[in-house]
């Protein structure tokens, strides 16, 4: 009775040493996230028109949802890559201060994030919450004008920090959130009434996501 009793207890010790080797290993390859993505804007903007600067003028930058999607590789239990993009959605610019209402312009943007994450697997199989970094490139292009004829918002580089959590619903599917802070200031110039117009804008966007993650 009692090798009966070691043998079954050396038994479940190997299922269960199995078992975690064969969950560690579903979180690592390629994956592919996808959900409703929210873009969250915290600009401002200097603003000068024939080289003066208008005293109190700034901008806003209308918030946007879409659908937003990454794709990764999964290393190890903690480190991935992931890159993040979306369906490019459609702005606002609209003044404030003096330029309280106006319409200066609107333009598409695509803000693609290249991160790496640290995942934290010491909540359990299923829960694992993470941190990131990166970088942020926003191509902005399709402006139409408003107050500002001619418009033009130059593409730029930013920096990304991140967070969020997945839940893994089995091996294969499970659900994430995620929240990335990019840091961005970009230039855009025009003209008003013939007069060349320039902004320099910080637009500073939040991105926040959720949906469903599918591993390969």
């Amino acid at each position: 009775m009692k090798k009966m009793k070691k043998i079954l207890s050396a038994l479940a010790i190997l299922t269960m040493s199995s078992t975690a080797q064969a969950q560690d290993a579903s979180k690592e390859g390629w994956f592919v996230r996808t959900g409703p993505l929210g873009v969250l804007f915290d600009s401002k903007a200097d603003i000068s028109v024939g080289g003066g600067v208008i005293p109190g003028a700034s901008a806003d930058t209308k918030d946007n949802l879409t659908l937003g999607f990454d794709v990764g590789y999964r290393f190890d239990n903690n480190v991935s890559l992931m890159l993040t993009g979306g369906i490019p959605p459609k702005t606002t610019l609209t003044g404030t201060g003096p330029l309280g209402g106006v319409t200066l312009g609107k333009t598409y943007y695509a803000p693609a994030v290249l991160a790496a994450q640290y995942h934290f697997t010491n909540f359990g199989p299923r829960f694992q919450p993470y941190v990131g970094a990166g970088v942020n490139y926003t191509l902005f292009f399709g402006t139409s004008d408003g107050a500002v004829a001619d418009l033009k918002v130059n593409n730029a580089f930013a920096p990304v920090l991140q967070a969020g959590f997945e839940y893994d619903i089995d091996s294969k599917w499970g659900v994430y959130m995620d929240v990335k802070k990019i840091f961005l200031s970009t230039t855009a110039t025009g003209t008003v009434g013939g007069n060349p117009a320039r902004a320099e804008v910080t637009a500073n966007p939040t991105l926040l996501s959720a949906g469903i993650v599918y591993r390969f």
